[in-house]
Formats: C-alpha cells, sequence, structure tokens
C-alpha cells in the first residue's frame, strides 16, 4: 500500500510580521517569519544571512574615543568628524584637516560635543566641494585644498544643523528657519544677491530634495518648498500634524521617501493628484518591533542599500554594546516592503552612496572606528548569529495531529556555513515535546547539487546551490521551521530560497 504522505511547501516571501495572531498568521502568511534577525528578505525570492562588516581604515580615527559625528566620502577619501575636529583616510592612516592642503599647525575646529555633523555636496564653479554643519558654528566649506569657516555669515546661519544643495541654492535649516544663498554661491546669503530667509514656524529636523521639490521636514508638521529662485520660491503645506521625530531617518528608497514619525516608519509617496501626498504608517506589520527600537535609541541613523532596495535604520545608546544594539532593515520588493530585524550593528553616524558602478556604505560608532558595510562575513571579526523560524503553519486543518517524517530546505550558498532547523510544534508551549535539532552544513549531511556545477569539483565563481533532505520526527498541531547560525564559523551568505515538509494526518483533536 503506497504511503499516505502529503507534502507542503513553503514559498518563502513577505519578511518579518508580528501583528497578527499566531494562528491567523500560519493561515494567511505561511511563507513569512515570526522571526528574521539578520536575515534579510531578498528581492529574488527566500531570505539571505546579511553581509558583515569590516575596518575602512584599520587605524582609530586620532582624536580620541567618541562618536564619530559625521563621515562623508570626497574625492575617494572618507572625512570623518569626531569631537571638535576633521580627518580624512584613503584606507591607511588618518590626517586631519586644517585650513589648507599643507596641512600645517593651524587648524580649523569645529564645535567642541557630540552633535551630528551633516554634509552636502555640490559644484558650482566646475569643483566639487562641501559643506558641512555641526549644529552650533557657522557652516565649514571645504574645495580639496582650503577648509574654512563661513564666520562672514549672518548670526542667523549660527548653529545651521541641516544643509542640502536644492535648485543651485544651498539650503540652510537652523531652528524655525530655514536659509538659502544667492544662485551658485555658497557663501552669500543676502536678499541684495538673491538668498534668503523662510520660517517654517516650527523647528527643523531635515530636509530632503525630492522630484523637483524641497521636503522640509519638522518636529510637527511636512511642508515643501518649490520654485527655482528668490523670485518664486514657495512654501506649501503638506501635513500639519504630523512630522518627523528624527533627522537622520530620512532617507529616498525607490522613488519614496522614508522616515521616522511619531508611531512609527512612514513613506511620503506622491499620488496621482499634484501636491495630494499619502503618509501612510509602513511599519504596522513590525510594530511592536518598531516601538521597542524607537525606547532603545537615545538618537538615530540610517542608510540605504541601493543594489538592494533596501533601508536600514539603527537606534544608537551609548551604554548598549554593540552587540545588544538594535536596528530594523525593509527590502523594497515589487508590491511592498518586508521587514527584518538586525543585532550586532552599533551605528551613530554614516554614509552610503553610489559611484561609478560601485555602492560605498560607511559608519561609524563611538569606538573611534569608521566601519564599511555589506564587507565580509563577520561583524568586524565576531560572527554573526542569525535566526529565521517560519509561523506555526497548520497543514490543513489545525485540530488534526500531523506526524513528520522528512523536511527539506533549498539553499543557495556562497561557501561554507553551518545552520541547524529545529521542528517546532504546537506553538513551542511550555510542556511540549520538541525535537533535538538537525545540522545542516556544506561539508555534511544528504546534500543533492544541481546547476551547472558539480559537488567538490569545478565549482569556481559559482554559487553552491542544495537540496538538503532530512528526516525528522514528533507530530503536533502545528508546525514551524526554525533555522539558526550558531556563529561557531565563519559562516558565507547564504540563502534559503524554499522549504518542504513531508507528513501524514492522524487523530482529531
Amino acid at each position: 500500500m503506497p504511503d499516505r504522505w502529503t507534502t507542503n511547501a513553503f514559498e518563502l516571501k513577505g519578511g518579518l510580521i508580528t501583528n497578527l495572531s499566531p494562528l491567523q498568521h500560519g493561515i494567511q502568511l505561511p511563507g513569512s517569519a515570526r522571526i528574521l534577525r539578520n536575515f534579510e528578505p531578498s528581492q529574488s525570492g527566500g531570505y539571505t544571512r546579511i553581509e558583515g562588516f569590516e575596518k575602512y581604515d584599520t587605524n582609530a580615527v586620532p582624536s580620541g574615543v567618541g562618536p564619530i559625528r559625521g563621515i562623508i566620502r570626497y574625492n575617494d577619501r572618507v572625512y570623518a568628524a569626531q569631537n571638535d575636529r576633521l580627518y580624512e583616510s584613503a584606507g591607511s592612516g588618518w590626517t586631519q584637516i586644517t585650513n589648507n592642503a599643507t596641512y600645517g599647525s593651524a587648524g580649523v575646529n569645529l564645535n567642541v560635543g557630540s552633535a551630528k555633523v551633516r554634509f552636502v555636496k555640490y559644484n558650482f564653479d566646475g569643483t566639487e566641494n562641501f559643506m558641512l554643519v555641526d549644529g552650533t558654528s557657522k557652516p565649514f566649506t571645504f574645495d580639496g585644498t582650503t577648509f574654512k569657516e563661513l564666520t562672514g555669515l549672518s548670526s542667523d546661519a549660527q548653529g545651521a544643523s541641516h544643509a542640502v544643495n536644492f535648485k543651485n541654492h544651498i539650503f540652510l535649516a537652523n531652528g524655525e528657519n530655514l536659509l538659502f544663498s544667492a544662485p551658485y554661491d555658497d557663501e552669500d546669503f543676502t536678499s541684495a544677491s538673491g538668498g534668503g530667509i523662510i520660517n517654517i514656524a516650527d523647528t527643523v529636523t531635515g530636509l530632503i530634495v525630492f522630484r523637483e521639490q524641497l521636503i522640509v521636514f519638522s518636529q510637527s508638521k511636512i511642508n515643501r518648498v518649490v520654485g527655482s529662485s528668490v523670485a518664486d520660491f514657495t512654501l506649501q503645506p503638506v501635513s500639519q500634524d504630523l512630522g518627523c521625530i528624527e533627522a537622520d531617518t530620512i532617507q529616498e528608497i525607490g522613488g519614496d521617501i522614508i522616515f521616522l514619525g511619531p508611531d512609527g516608519l512612514r513613506l511620503f509617496s506622491a499620488t496621482d493628484r499634484v501636491g495630494d501626498f499619502n503618509l501612510a504608517v509602513i511599519s504596522k506589520p513590525i510594530q511592536s518591533e518598531t516601538l521597542d527600537l524607537i525606547s532603545s535609541g537615545s538618537s538615530f541613523n540610517s542608510c540605504v542599500i541601493r543594489e538592494k532596495s533596501q533601508y536600514r535604520i539603527f537606534a544608537y545608546r551609548s551604554a548598549t554594546t554593540s552587540g545588544n544594539s538594535k536596528a530594523l532593515l525593509a527590502t523594497q520588493l515589487q508590491d511592498s516592503l518586508a521587514w527584518s530585524d538586525i543585532r550586532g550593528i552599533k551605528v551613530y553616524s554614516s554614509f552610503s552612496e553610489y559611484d561609478g558602478g560601485v555602492e560605498y556604505i560607511y559608519f561609524g560608532e563611538d569606538d573611534g572606528y569608521v566601519y564599511q558595510m555589506e564587507q565580509g562575513n563577520t561583524f568586524d571579526g565576531t560572527n554573526i548569529t542569525a535566526t529565521f523560524a517560519t509561523p506555526f503553519v497548520p497543514l490543513q486543518d489545525p485540530n488534526l495531529r500531523k506526524t513528520l517524517y522528512k523536511a527539506t530546505t533549498y539553499i543557495d550558498a556562497n561557501g561554507a556555513f553551518d545552520i541547524q532547523l529545529s521542528i517546532k510544534y504546537d506553538f513551542d508551549q511550555l510542556g511540549s515535546v520538541q525535537p533535538l535539532p538537525i545540522s545542516l552544513n556544506s561539508t555534511s549531511g544528504a546534500t543533492v547539487t544541481y546547476g551547472s556545477g558539480v559537488f567538490g569539483t569545478s565549482t569556481f565563481g559559482q554559487k553552491q546551490r542544495a537540496i538538503y533532505q532530512v528526516p525528522v520526527t514528533g507530530s503536533g498541531f502545528t508546525v514551524s521551521l526554525l533555522y539558526e547560525t550558531l556563529g561557531q564559523t565563519t559562516d558565507s551568505t547564504f540563502t534559503i530560497d524554499a522549504a518542504t515538509v513531508q507528513y501524514a494526518l492522524y487523530g482529531r483533536r
């Protein structure tokens, strides 16, 4: 008599979801995750163990331990602000930027403190420059040769905290005021030359240029500036009862803007109507994790990984260790954002850009080093522990007991890896019997290779694609597959593409 086994396939997609009851979750979205830590939803399907980070320069920034207040990449070098000084490095030692290219003894120092330093790059005369603001001093500029504070600016510019280039004007945010320079001039903000000032009537928390308009976020409002010069710059309201609570969470991703509001992460989505916007909360599927993130940080930072259409937001608290630091990750899929949870990356400031077909992502914390993200398979030498668990799926009828016999996992790997598969029954309740974990790794187990490569030979430069079929034991009414890396080896990145279980139906509850 043939076996009366049934196969259930898990199409892994949807990311982390925690706002559904356990049974609803398993019925409605069986391919999503109830736990997804240090995995990222892949645009091609499945869940990928995140990449690591490494020191950009093995030397610490020399002004002593303290937060890296701001970072920028400029002329193929990285510039980092720490304490009251600005340093540059090509990757093999840091040099303080002083008032001229000879790096003499006379320095131009920032304001002492730990407030964020923010940068903007621009090219008004054929030479790319950058301007930085530190929230206390007047703005500074650097053209690759001369680093100087713009002491000649009026007192309105003293303490500017944000800067952007919009329509070839430099816009500065200082408290409730928005200052703009004359066109193509970073040192003249006078009205006689085409500069000016706009009062927002609320403290500005961030600026970003988006679709030929300047979006001005403040604590409780969102406005936009349209126009191209002092003759027609106009401030228009977008929202008068909603703002951005953390400046460095504002990023453009996939033709939209994401930012942290008082109730979670939101998108600034243009609608079909001109001048109309949808400010929907997008973090509802992980609302408890979002609120936990907000409560765990004294400041926040974010970056985008353009090649992955990915947004990451990091909570920073000086007393929190790197290993316990929290972050959230969102990958933009075709029709939605898919979320996951990150542990182990402590970020105070960051910078990312796509230049010459290469993506550069840098961040600094409070240990004096600048790191490069998306590099290597460890967190600067610390093994990456990662966990993924499917929802508890009822496998047809939640009132019928099932006995499992076999589990198959489809893995796309880039090298050696070592993970454990655990079968969890009946919501893993206290007192329920759970089978022991099963090891899945690149050197042992029931493995079948497929694709153009052959396992053990001629696989250089090819991804290792493997099917892991393992016998399993136990029975229950609902089933979850739990995958964990143990951090015992330096695992390469791998993607869990899909999984199946084979089972038989038995007695009704």
